[in-house]
């Protein structure tokens, strides 16, 4: 298995894992399967992401992007998204490559603390994102719909910090700019 960055060179591969992803009702954003133009639109939205692919000669395994906050203050921070294996490599270790890739790239880049969340049935993922150091920050009840459906969205962080670093760390107490 070979994990790399998408340069395009992949998006068949890509379209197929999405595409077998939805087909089987994957929490990975879509509701029904998205056609290859659908999947093209969405690889054009994350020109300002990383996306990782893990491969196997030229069979996509898995994929997932990091995208940093956009407003300054937030910029320290990064959200992992769509995070996918395709159900014929599920249990490869392809989806925890993906995951390994993103994040080391994160750090590589000044990254502090990356989010993600998954649907409250997604168990396995849950487990995954654990054992690599995630903590679960919060849920959000039933805030996910598919059709009349209901799921719980898990929030979740890694603090990428190793220490202090000359940070001063005020946290939620009344103190530091835009105190009140």
């Amino acid at each position: 298995m070979h994990t790399s960055w998408y340069d395009g060179g992949h998006r068949d591969g890509l379209v197929d894992l999405v595409q077998s992803v939805a087909a089987q009702g994957g929490a990975v954003g879509w509701v029904v399967v998205p056609s290859p133009e659908e999947v093209d639109g969405w690889l054009a939205s994350l020109a300002d992401a990383r996306l990782a692919v893990a491969t196997e000669g030229t069979t996509v395994l898995a994929c997932g992007f990091w995208r940093r906050q956009p407003a300054v203050v937030l910029s320290k921070m990064a959200e992992i998204r769509k995070v996918m294996t395709h159900p014929a490599h599920r249990r490869s270790g392809a989806g925890r490559a993906v995951m390994e890739a993103l994040i080391a790239d994160a750090r590589a880049c000044g990254v502090e603390l990356i989010t993600l969340d998954c649907r409250g049935n997604n168990h396995g993922a849950q487990r995954m994102y654990a054992g690599l150091g995630f903590e679960v920050t919060g849920r959000r009840p039933d805030a996910i719909a598919v059709g009349e459906e209901r799921f719980d969205q898990v929030l979740m962080h890694l603090d990428l910090r190793a220490g202090p670093q000359g940070l001063i760390r005020h946290g939620s107490r009344r103190q530091g700019p835009g105190a009140t």
